[in-house]
């Protein structure tokens, strides 16, 4: 059995954490005008508590940097704002570390402008 379930994607310097099935699939976002968010529909088995595991997703907008080990899902728009917001999925943490070595999103954005991290 499968299901189709949709997740608020927040906005801001910090990840959103979703508690996914280990099978899911991202379908596609979107951006929903009434709740003024950007939504990740996944396909995935029934959620057990037990089964699910950590995914960490981020909203950028056109333009902004992210980090070469950020997996692009997809894009919503907003149609009255003409924004486009671009999904990442970020790499899996492993005890404490990602999978990749990946620099600080603050970092990587300074470093691609050439500004002083000190």
């Amino acid at each position: 059995m499968k299901t189709i379930d949709k997740y608020l994607i927040h906005y801001g310097q910090e990840p959103t954490a979703i508690k996914l099935m280990p099978d899911f699939r991202a379908v596609f976002c979107e951006y929903l005008v009434g709740a003024k968010g950007v939504y990740l529909w996944v396909e995935q088995s029934p959620y057990t508590s037990r089964k699910a595991i950590t995914r960490n997703f981020r909203v950028a907008l056109p333009g902004r940097a992210v980090p070469e080990s950020y997996e692009y899902i997809d894009s919503a728009v907003d149609p009255f704002g003409s924004r486009a917001h671009h999904v990442f999925q970020l790499p899996v943490q492993v005890k404490g570390q990602s999978r990749t070595s990946q620099p600080d999103f603050n970092q990587s954005i300074r470093a691609q402008a050439g500004i002083d991290a000190r």
